[in-house]
């Protein structure tokens, strides 16, 4: 071999080293941490009793990529989002997956009210931020619930989604985190789950969509804007049972909300007679930010089962509560 051809050979073969090494340093030190951990959360169709699931954790599903579907970080993440409902839960959660954890809540007098969760980890040079959103929690909420305003985007999802963006800000300013070091871990269920559908979208708009990570669960509909932006979000993954009545909200109709209400034991709250005003709910046409992923009459049998082994009790296919509550979501994700 000529000394060209071995000098070529040895810079190729350097080239190919340092590659490895400048490429693959977020991929190895994401290694070796796949572990099972136990989630607790009360579960909302049984009175709040309080259910425990089995789920992994693993660094290495921060650093796959954003739009491609992971079945693991889904569950990982509903998960997380159920478990946002007891401070206590949360927070055990939160350590259990080796993330630091800060409770916070934002509200207003239009009860655009929310407690959700931060928490951060280093994995190899970046910095994931966790931003885990709890769902409905007091009647009052259904003031923000119901309220669409006259705006492209629903009005109590999106005030209370920019109060919480206010914190999350602060947060990432403390604790000096940056564009193109920092990327995001959102989920919530229920209200919880159309806040973050929103924050998802905003934070892909602003960070990239390659820097955020978005499952949602049970989530109501957030905006009737048609435009041509849905190939922009395909990192948001929105779970949905079709037998779910809250992730039919909004109605197009008064007819529709109103029959919506009374399903739901809302008719005669007074905390929603006065979305009935057509000065306070504007009906039209809403969707969700990104891909919804609709669970199948396959999904559903294997779904039932799993939700008795999770509950001790049959799944009810005419039950709100069974079709809305955390654990249907869990067990579609297990089963």
């Amino acid at each position: 071999m000529s000394l060209k051809k071995i000098i070529a050979a040895a810079l190729v073969a350097v080239v190919s080293i340092t590659t490895v090494f400048i490429t693959e340093p977020y991929q190895v030190s994401a290694k070796n941490t796949k572990k099972t951990i136990s989630a607790s959360y009360p579960d909302g169709a049984f009175n709040d009793e309080e259910m425990k699931v089995s789920v992994v954790y693993s660094d290495v599903f921060f650093t796959k990529s954003t739009v491609k579907r992971q079945d693991s970080l889904a569950l990982l993440s509903a998960a997380a989002a159920d478990a946002a409902y007891n401070e206590k839960d949360i927070k055990s959660f939160m350590k259990s997956c080796g993330f630091t954890n800060s409770r916070q809540s934002v509200s207003d007098a239009e009860f655009n009210n929310l407690s959700f969760n931060l928490g951060k980890k280093k994995i190899g040079k970046k910095t994931v931020v966790a931003v885990i959103l709890e769902g409905t929690s007091t009647k009052d909420e259904w003031y923000s619930n119901l309220n669409l305003g006259t705006g492209t985007i629903h009005e109590g999802f999106d005030a209370t989604e920019k109060a919480v963006q206010t914190k999350l800000n602060s947060y990432l300013k403390k604790n000096k985190l940056k564009k193109g070091s920092v990327i995001f871990w959102v989920s919530g269920h229920s209200r919880g789950a159309a806040v973050g559908n929103i924050m998802a979208k905003r934070l892909s708009d602003k960070y990239g969509k390659n820097s955020v990570y978005a499952y949602t669960f049970a989530t109501p509909k957030v905006t009737k804007s048609r435009d041509k932006d849905t190939s922009k979000y395909t990192n948001i993954y929105n779970y949905i049972n079709p037998d779910d009545l809250i992730t039919t909200l909004p109605p197009e109709n008064s007819d529709d909300l109103a029959k919506t209400l009374e399903e739901l034991h809302l008719l005669n709250k007074d905390s929603c007679l006065g979305a009935l005003s057509s000065t306070y709910y504007q009906f039209g046409t809403y969707r969700r930010y990104g891909t919804d992923v609709v669970m199948s009459d396959s999904d559903h049998d294997l779904m039932a089962q799993t939700f008795s082994d999770i509950t001790g009790s049959d799944f009810d296919d005419t039950s709100v509560e069974h079709n809305h509550c955390q654990s249907c979501y869990l067990s579609w994700l297990m089963g």
